[in-house]
């Protein structure tokens, strides 16, 4: 099976899950980030979770192409991108973790773009042709 295939899958079902989540649980955002923030401990090994999966998908799906894969692509250097900063520049980090956390609007929008994303690469990854109908890419 295709390698973007694979990764369409996992991270569509992923994002889904987490942009469910996150619409969910919209009223306790703002305490989690607090608490988030407040840890040093979970944002360096937040930020070491997120190095390790953006190497992986990085060095695994070097693929830059104007579709749905550019997706995945991008995920990977972002995660990778976000743990690099988390441990090198971790009060950066912690400034747009602040950012994003402390408005709600925001967030929504951050974990609705999630959503979106996720459709796509479900679409994709799972072949549904009436998803694929639904979002032109």
């Amino acid at each position: 099976m295709d390698l973007s295939l694979v990764l369409a899958k996992i991270l569509g079902l992923y994002c889904l899950i987490v942009s469910i989540s996150i619409l969910l649980n919209y009223q306790r955002i703002p305490v989690l980030v607090h608490e988030f923030v407040e840890s040093e401990g979970l944002k360096y090994i937040a930020g070491l979770i997120s190095l390790i999966l953006g190497i992986i998908v990085v060095i695994i799906h070097p693929i830059i192409s104007y579709d749905w894969r550019l997706i995945i692509t991008l995920f990977g250097w972002g995660a990778f991108l976000y743990g690099l900063v988390n441990l090198f520049i971790p009060e950066l980090a912690l400034q747009i973790i602040k950012l994003i956390g402390s408005h709600r609007n925001l967030f929504t929008l951050f974990a609705v773009a999630i959503f979106l994303f996720s459709l796509i690469l479900l679409a994709e990854g799972f072949n549904i042709p009436f998803m694929k109908a639904l979002i032109p890419i």
